[in-house]
């Protein structure tokens, strides 16, 4: 177990300078700089030569791009990301300030997806190719086809347009109410959002569980289990799910970061302050550190939700332990 451990962190490392070179190179050698407004021609016009130049000193873009890149791995090295060029604010404190919002969005939207796409996926791996299967499979798929920005449109306007029950964007009204009534308007604010998020999520991960359960129910432990006189459906949550956690627990590693990031269009459509929507701005302002820190954030937690989900994977099948 210990190898097994050792063996992903050290694999870690160099995937994650590798991302961070990659990211660092994409984005200098994108047309357009800080310098130039977001690099519009009509912006371009709009600043001088001499004040571009100047700019550009005041940035450090007149320094090759090597040395740039050393000197920010160097402010990483200290745990300093740099100041934003938009405000001049540090960048980890702009991120922290984006942070919950993004957790509190995500993580609702993650818990409402595993809370319905597991009994789905368990109810549909259990009589596979029955009424309940084919009913979930079609209507499922049909919302995966959906498009998120068409499907958070339509939301606003059914929901807050013309009906009126829901807000139409942002965290809370203004001004907010205090106490339960606070809370109250918090959680109507996030309906709409999570709403989205779930739906967008949740076929991937129901076909995902019932797949699992559809090659378990067939095994011999399964079968032993219902001739001790366990129902189909203890037999089914007891044994078979157990097994078909696997390939969920190792793909989840990879959907915990992507929620940070991947909740870009959401953010950008509701107005939540989160870090999807700061990481959208920074990219159209230029604004280099904040982009970079952000994709070093993401890149920090796509390794570690991977490590993670190996530990899991290792205690949920106990072969991968000896295999290592």
């Amino acid at each position: 177990m210990t190898r097994y451990l050792v063996r992903r962190l050290l694999l870690a490392i160099p995937t994650l300078f590798g991302i961070v070179v990659l990211v660092f190179l994409l984005l200098h050698l994108a047309p357009g700089s800080p310098a130039s407004a977001g690099g519009s021609p009509e912006a371009g016009r709009r600043v001088s030569a001499a004040a571009r130049e100047e700019m550009r000193k005041l940035y450090g873009l007149d320094r090759p791009l090597p040395e740039r890149f050393v000197k920010w791995i160097g402010r990483v090295a200290r745990f300093d990301l740099g100041e934003s060029f938009v405000d001049r604010r540090p960048v980890s404190e702009r991120i922290r300030e984006a942070l919950p919002a993004t957790l509190a969005l995500n993580g609702l939207a993650l818990f409402f997806t595993l809370a319905i796409a597991i009994p789905v996926g368990v109810a549909a791996g259990g009589r596979p190719e029955g009424p309940f299967d084919r009913t979930s499979a079609v209507v499922l798929f049909a919302l995966y086809s959906m498009p998120l920005f068409w499907a958070a449109l339509l939301l606003q306007t059914l929901f807050s347009v013309e009906l009126g029950w829901l807000p139409l964007y942002g965290v809370s009204s203004d001004p907010a109410p205090a106490g339960i009534a606070g809370f109250s308007d918090r959680l109507a604010h996030l309906a709409l959002p999570v709403t989205c998020l779930t739906y967008a999520s949740l076929a991937f991960f129901a076909r995902l569980v019932r797949a699992g359960v559809v090659e378990a129910r067939s095994q011999d432990y399964v079968t032993a289990a219902l001739a001790r006189g366990l129902s189909r459906r203890q037999a089914l949550w007891r044994h078979a799910f157990r097994n078909a956690l696997l390939p969920l627990v190792t793909l989840l590693g990879l959907l915990l970061p992507g929620l940070l990031s991947g909740s870009v269009i959401v953010e950008r459509i509701f107005a939540w302050p989160g870090l999807g929507r700061l990481y959208f701005d920074s990219i159209l302002s230029r604004d280099y550190p904040v982009v970079l820190g952000l994709s070093l954030l993401g890149g920090v937690a796509t390794l570690a939700a991977t490590f993670a989900a190996d530990v899991a994977a290792a205690i949920v099948d106990p072969r991968l332990r000896e295999e290592a």
